[in-house]
C-alpha cells in the first residue's frame, strides 16, 4: 500500500453497527489507510465510506495479513467464527456483536471506566443498554456505592437493527394507507402504534444487560431491568431508580454526572432528554435527578441515547488506545 497508516477491518460493514463504526473512525484521531469492509452477499458491489475514502465491499474474509485491527459488527455467529479467524491469525479483534459479550475469558470493556486490557487479543463492548447503564452507574457506584438498582428499558426497532427500522416502517405504512399490515417477522409481533413488553428476545435482552453490568460495575449490585419495546425508529430509553450505600443528594448526584466521560447532564429543559434529542451522539444523556422518597438514600433519574452510536465509539476508543503511537 502507498499510504501510510493503519488497516482496519469491519466486518458486517454494511450493518447499522457497521455503519457506525465507519463513521466513528472518521472522526477519530486515527490515521487510516485502508478499511477492509466485509458483508454479506447482498451488499456486494456496493461500497462504504470512511474518513472521506470509498471502498468495496467484499463478501468474504481475506487473508487478515497486515490487518491491525478488526471490529466484529456481523449477527452472532458470523462475529464468532470471524474471531476466530482473527485469533488464528494473531489480529486484535473488537466484539461488538455481543457474541463475546458473556464469555468470562474475554475482557468486557468500556473506555474511561474499566480497567484497561487493552493488550488482549479479543475484548468486546458491551450492549448499548449495558453501556449506557454502566456509564450512568458507574460514577455514582464510585462517589456513593450501589446497593439496588431498577430500570424500565425503552427499546426502539433499531434494537433489530436495519431490518427493525424497516418492519416499522412497513408496518407504519401500511396502517397509515388503511392496509393490512405485514406479518411480523422481527419482533414476533407487530410494533408500529404499539407499546408492550417485548417477547423471549428481549427477555433474553434484560438477562444479558443485568449480567453485563454484573461485569462492568464490577460490584455485587442488585439489578433488576424490564425492556419494552416502543414505536420509535431510534434510540434507547431508561428510567431508573436505585439505592446508594452511602447519602447522596441529587444535587451532588447531578454534579457527579456532570463531571462523568461519556455522560451529558440535561440542562435544556425541565423534561428531560428525549430519544430524538440523543439521535447521532455518543454521549448518554441524564435528566429528572431527583430523590426518591420511597427508598432510603434512592435517586431516580432518566436516560436516553443512541445505543449505536454508543457501542460504536466505544470500540473505536478501545481501538484508538490499543493502536496508540501507530
Amino acid at each position: 500500500m502507498d499510504r501510510a497508516g493503519l488497516r482496519i477491518g469491519v466486518i458486517g460493514a454494511t450493518g447499522a453497527v457497521g455503519v457506525g463504526v465507519l463513521e466513528a473512525l472518521s472522526a477519530s484521531a486515527l490515521r487510516i489507510a485502508q478499511i477492509v469492509a466485509v458483508a454479506g452477499s447482498r451488499s456486494l458491489g456496493t461500497e462504504v465510506e470512511c474518513a472521506g475514502e470509498s471502498y468495496p465491499v467484499i463478501a468474504e474474509i481475506p487473508d487478515l495479513h497486515g490487518v491491525d485491527c478488526l471490529f466484529l459488527c456481523a449477527p452472532v455467529e458470523a462475529s464468532r467464527e470471524s474471531a476466530r479467524v482473527a485469533l488464528r491469525a494473531g489480529v486484535p479483534a473488537i466484539d461488538l456483536s455481543g457474541a463475546m459479550a458473556s464469555a468470562p475469558e474475554v475482557p468486557l470493556q468500556v473506555a474511561d471506566v474499566t480497567a484497561a486490557a487493552v493488550e488482549s487479543p479479543l475484548v468486546a463492548t458491551p450492549s448499548g443498554a449495558a453501556l449506557a447503564l454502566t456509564l450512568a452507574l458507574a460514577p455514582l457506584a464510585q462517589r456513593a456505592g450501589l446497593l439496588r438498582v431498577s430500570g424500565t428499558l425503552l427499546g426502539s426497532a433499531a434494537s433489530a437493527g436495519m431490518r427493525g427500522t424497516d418492519a416499522l416502517l412497513h408496518e407504519s405504512l401500511a396502517l397509515f394507507n388503511q392496509q393490512e399490515p405485514p406479518e411480523p417477522e422481527v419482533f414476533g409481533r407487530a410494533v408500529a402504534f404499539d407499546c408492550g413488553p417485548g417477547a423471549e428476545d428481549d427477555a433474553e435482552r434484560e438477562r444479558r444487560t443485568i449480567t453485563e453490568l454484573a461485569r462492568t460495575l464490577g460490584a455485587e449490585v442488585a439489578v433488576h431491568l424490564t425492556g419494552l419495546q416502543v414505536p420509535t425508529f431510534l434510540g434507547l430509553g431508561c428510567a431508573l431508580t436505585l439505592e446508594t450505600r452511602d447519602a447522596l443528594s441529587a444535587r451532588d448526584a447531578e454534579a457527579v454526572l456532570a463531571k462523568a466521560p461519556g455522560v451529558d447532564v440535561w440542562t435544556d429543559d425541565a423534561t428531560g432528554p428525549s430519544l430524538r434529542a440523543a439521535a447521532g451522539r455518543d454521549r448518554v444523556l441524564i435528566g429528572r435527578v431527583r430523590e426518591d422518597a420511597t427508598r432510603e438514600r434512592g435517586l431516580a433519574l432518566w436516560l436516553a441515547c443512541d445505543p449505536v452510536c454508543l457501542v460504536a465509539t466505544n470500540a473505536v476508543k478501545l481501538a484508538e488506545a490499543r493502536l496508540r503511537g501507530r
